[in-house]
């Protein structure tokens, strides 16, 4: 006798025991029992299943499993006696995919109910465009909208004289330090703008230098190092930090 002629028989046999009022079977092929007074209500969205095909192995092209909705199992002997023998595994699941239109899974599946296949993430581009270069700091004491402009050297003024050594009205405010060398100077000639007549400040010139020895509050100590010859450093004379 052929596999084909024996699935038919035993469907029939089954046919024959619900009918005949075999509660068991009634329940395992969803036959409603005439003297149940209950109401089955299927649920609005449709409830998948994977379980395995009954027909694998007896028609060359049909798969190991396949989808059915989880009120339409067929039936087989093997689903008679374990209704969970023929859902498939989770593993198996992830393999096959959703189900057809993206619909739910059943929670009898064992796995995370899935309303839609996951759409895949869209690629990330990385921009290969050089970053923008980052504006230099405005130099230190530079005003909003004005060049930076180098800051000219401080300049003081000879308070008392000595044979070697003299005193300058110039601090650490000033940024003079014990070792700060000094050029001592002298207004010579004044320099007048010849066409707007305006006086452009005096042409001076060195006439000795001294090293700071010793920083006060309010002045500096230092001492002579080298005058100009025929010259002598007197009270206001010009001091500038070198």
């Amino acid at each position: 006798m052929g596999r084909g002629t024996k699935h038919r028989l035993t469907l029939w046999l089954a046919l024959v025991l619900a009918l005949s009022g075999c509660a068991t079977v009634r329940q395992a092929l969803g036959v409603a029992s005439p003297g149940d007074p209950s109401v089955a209500i299927k649920p609005a969205e449709t409830r998948w299943l994977l379980i395995k095909n009954p027909r694998f192995g007896d028609v060359p092209s049909e798969p190991e499993y396949i989808w059915v909705e989880e009120d339409k199992i067929p039936f087989t002997f093997t689903g008679l006696i374990n209704k969970n023998a023929l859902i498939a595994p989770p593993e198996i699941v992830a393999k096959y995919g959703p189900p057809p239109g993206g619909g739910k899974i059943s929670s009898r599946q064992g796995v995370p109910t899935q309303t839609s296949a996951p759409s895949p993430e869209p690629p990330r581009t990385v921009s290969t465009a050089p970053a923008p270069a980052r504006a230099a700091p405005p130099a230190a004491g530079a005003r909003d909208g004005a060049a930076a402009v180098p800051e000219m050297p401080r300049r003081g003024m000879v308070v008392y004289v000595d044979t070697t050594r003299i005193v300058i009205d110039l601090i650490a405010a000033d940024g003079v330090r014990p070792g700060t060398v000094v050029s001592l100077r002298r207004d010579k000639i004044p320099l007048v703008h010849p066409v707007t007549g305006e006086v452009l400040g005096e042409l001076d010139e060195e006439i000795g230098i001294a090293r700071v020895t010793e920083v006060r509050e309010r002045f500096s100590v230092a001492n002579l190092e080298t005058v100009a010859s025929g010259a002598q450093i007197q009270i206001k004379d010009r001091v500038v930090a070198k």
